[in-house]
């Protein structure tokens, strides 16, 4: 059995360990909540939300949340269940820059404005390695 090869063209960050781990608390406690309400014989919304927060915070330890084809200068922004939420760059006609004097990173539209991409909550570290292959601006 042969292994997998990840593509050497995509560029991988992942939510932050502390998000990650608010996720998982929060999801086991709304759960045991929502059990408790069941012993009760009451009905709670927590029975949803609380596996709901725990999968998700389960699933973003391996999901990415940022993906950056360098090939093509793709920036896709993935939920933490997996799917693809949003997507910059030349497949939308834009360019996707690093901007230093701000430390943020930026999209060009095609009209002439700069929008800021939301990096909230991503994994310094792995951001780094996406930073260091975008273009300075």
């Amino acid at each position: 059995m042969s292994q997998q090869q990840q593509n050497p063209y995509l560029l991988t960050a992942r939510l932050s360990t502390v998000q990650r781990v608010l996720m998982i608390v929060l999801g086991s406690l709304l759960t045991v909540l929502a059990l408790f309400a069941l012993t009760l014989g009451g009905f709670s919304i927590y029975l949803i939300l609380g596996p709901l927060f725990l999968l998700m915070g389960i699933l973003s330890t391996t999901n990415p949340y940022l993906r950056f084809d360098t090939a093509n200068g793709e920036l896709g922004l993935y939920s933490p269940l997996g799917f693809k939420s949003r997507t910059y760059g030349s497949p939308k006609g834009e360019s996707i820059y690093f901007q230093v004097a701000t430390g943020k990173i930026m999209r060009a539209l095609p009209n002439g404005t700069h929008r800021k991409v939301s990096t909230f909550g991503v994994d310094r570290n792995e951001l780094a390695r996406i930073i260091a292959a975008l273009p300075q601006g």
